[in-house]
């Protein structure tokens, strides 16, 4: 699966081949009235290459807030409509741009690059990297959200779900190990040790993902790094992060004082291959995301 950046701008006198505002609030409106349902053909300038089934990410440009608003999919085209290459654009999500964003141009900056935020076509590619990053950007967004639901929720006890949760922590912490080719190439890699803590019990040494697992396009490598079981944790709920700029393990504040506190400014270990070396902007995208947890705490 292939991914595409399709762009939108508000009319304007600036913008004359623009949409009407009104028009993307009406597309916004049928989306949340009947979700399954909604589509719309969208220019499309790599109409030769796309196919049905790829991601597609709608971007706003233009004069005021910028950013991603819509993600998607192709289910008919790409082809020449009415004199335009187009492709027809089913809504995963969707937001009325006037008002909010899924990832604000400020979330994406450090992501996407120059040529994609300012292209002048719609329909350009995604590279691979990029996506596998943007995408687990927009799964943390829904986490989030759901989270927030959760907690607000009132919880009652149910003493029958005592051992359906003890079975599920078993499967959590086989699954948390990482699937076994992933992790026996990141203990080969990195000798078996923990790239933090130099730890080298295997039986609590997980492969970690810096990007969210999303399939083969994650599952490689310089996507991951090889830590202690308690340590992997601490990277899945951002209480720890890596500075992609030095390398270096920075901790959360809920840290301080506690014995995690000797972790920070760490030198991260490096693989035995620099081929193997983690993505600078997968770490960039955690370390970013990592801030922001900080900022809400």
């Amino acid at each position: 699966m292939s991914s595409y950046w399709l762009t939108y701008k508000p009319l304007s006198p600036t913008s004359p081949r623009g949409w009407p505002e009104e028009d993307m609030s009406d597309l916004v409106k049928r989306f949340h009235k009947e979700p399954d349902a909604t589509t719309e053909w969208w220019r499309f300038s790599s109409y030769r290459r796309g196919h049905v089934g790829d991601r597609v990410y709608l971007f706003k440009q233009g004069e005021g807030r910028k950013g991603i608003f819509g993600i998607g999919k192709i289910v008919d085209g790409p082809k020449v409509r009415d004199g335009a290459a187009q492709a027809l654009i089913k809504f995963d999500k969707l937001v009325d741009p006037s008002i909010d964003m899924i990832l604000s141009i400020e979330d994406i900056d450090e992501i996407v690059p120059f040529s994609l935020r300012n292209a002048q076509a719609s329909g350009n590619s995604v590279p691979e990297e990029v996506d596998a990053v943007l995408y687990a950007r927009v799964l943390a967004v829904d986490r989030d959200a759901t989270n927030r639901e959760n907690d607000e929720r009132n919880t009652v006890f149910d003493p029958n779900d005592i051992v359906d949760d003890r079975e599920k922590q078993i499967r959590a912490i086989t699954v948390r190990r990482g699937q076994p080719a992933f992790r026996q190439a990141l203990l080969s890699a990195y000798e078996s040790r923990c790239v933090i803590t130099n730890c080298f019990v295997e039986e609590i040494l997980e492969a970690a993902h810096i990007v969210s697992y999303l399939g083969t396009t994650t599952q490689i490598v310089s996507n991951g790094l090889l830590l202690r079981a308690d340590i992997h944790t601490l990277f899945d709920c951002y209480l720890l992060s890596i500075d992609p700029n030095t390398m270096k393990v920075t901790i959360s504040a809920k840290l301080l004082g506690s014995s995690y506190e000797k972790l920070a400014g760490r030198v991260l270990r490096a693989p035995r291959q620099n081929e193997n070396t983690p993505s600078k902007m997968a770490l960039r995208a955690h370390f970013h995301t990592f801030k922001n947890a900080e900022k809400d705490r």
